[in-house]
């Protein structure tokens, strides 16, 4: 069985539909789960499931919530449908919309809690919004780590941040590009030095909270430049400089490296983890993996500002009511003498109405 059989990348929302459309060219097993039939239909992929009832959620977290509590039993039995042989399922959302963000953390906590997948790594990819996007997709966000946060027995969160690289698209495509790589590490990158085997990539994937990757091209100042891009210009959130993590794995470009000598170095910065794994490769590239790291706090306070700095205009606007006191009476033309015989008006029925209307 290849490594992409053994993978299963469910897209919840649109934006998790998305991620599934790169990973699928790439050939790995996905399912995308949607409320939104218009959603769900601008994707080509083999497998697409559309909760009956669902109109889309207009960044409602409550009404997500509701639909996958009413249809968890079909939405279980799509996953089974494609889930065969699989190892490793990757649950995909954006924290800021109404589906992703409602129903992704749910979706990671029941399979991880699932007897049905105890044997399965259970990641998630989650993308937060921009500091240019709505208060509601901000709030949402933040209400979403709240729940991600709570899931107790998942592996590796990638969190994705679209205040970091704007572009979208590029995100979902350099993302799964980095997965990718990551992945095919057994099997592509070998060395008498040492390599690292599937195992290995399910063990640093299997750490709780958060993970990153980047890759840069083989050249001199080979960990000072890793850690310039784990930090700077990076698709992912900007890790907690705590020294908190679980596992890397680093596959280097250049074997005249010490691979013990650049652990050493990179330990100085980010931490000690409980193993590392090394490997060597002949693509020019140097890759590296780093899980178990703390949930963004920093990054998580600034949605909170950003949200908290709109709370009182957001509740004027919620209870304002127009209160006019003035007496502009005297410009208003007399009332008119009362007619000894008024007429009396008909009245409107609501057919007449539609016959006003011309309906």
């Amino acid at each position: 069985m290849s490594i992409k059989e053994k993978i299963l990348c469910i897209g919840i929302g649109q934006g998790g539909g998305n991620f599934c459309q790169e990973l699928e060219v790439r050939g790995y097993r996905t399912l995308a789960i949607n409320t939104s039939k218009e959603d769900l239909d601008t994707l080509i992929l083999k497998h697409k499931y559309h909760i009956p009832g669902g109109e889309g959620c207009s960044k409602d977290r409550s009404i997500g919530r509701q639909l996958i509590r009413m249809d968890f039993i079909n939405i279980d039995k799509q996953i089974d449908s494609c889930g065969d042989g699989v190892e490793i399922i990757f649950v995909i959302f954006t924290a800021s919309g109404g589906t992703g963000s409602s129903m992704g953390p749910i979706l990671a906590d029941i399979l991880s809690n699932n007897p049905k997948y105890k044997d399965k790594i259970i990641c998630m990819a989650v993308i937060l919004p921009s500091a240019k996007e709505s208060i509601q997709a901000n709030s949402n966000a933040y209400c979403c780590f709240g729940e991600i946060a709570n899931v107790k027995k998942s592996g590796a969160c990638f969190v994705l941040d679209n205040n970091e690289f704007e572009d979208k698209y590029m995100i979902n495509k350099e993302f799964v590009a980095y997965l990718d790589e990551f992945l095919h590490i057994p099997a592509s990158d070998k060395s008498m030095k040492g390599n690292i085997d599937f195992s290995e990539i399910k063990k640093t994937l299997s750490a709780h909270n958060m993970a990153v990757m980047t890759a840069i091209p083989a050249g001199k100042n080979t960990v000072a430049r890793l850690l310039d891009s784990l930090q700077n210009n990076s698709i992912f959130v900007k890790r907690e400089r705590d020294n908190v993590l679980q596992y890397t794995a680093l596959s280097l470009a250049d074997e005249e490296l010490s691979a013990e000598e650049v652990n050493q170095e990179l330990q100085k910065a980010i931490g000690t983890p409980i193993d590392n794994f090394t490997t060597y490769n002949k693509r020019g590239r140097n890759f590296i993996c780093i899980s178990g790291l703390s949930y963004p706090q920093t990054r998580l306070n600034q949605i909170a500002d950003i949200v908290n700095k709109n709370k009182d205009s957001i509740a004027k606007s919620q209870s304002s009511k127009l209160e006019l006191t003035a007496d502009m009476s005297f410009l208003q033309s007399s009332a008119p003498k009362e007619d000894a015989n008024p007429k009396k008006e008909p009245e409107e029925t609501l057919e007449n109405i539609w016959d006003k209307y011309n309906l």
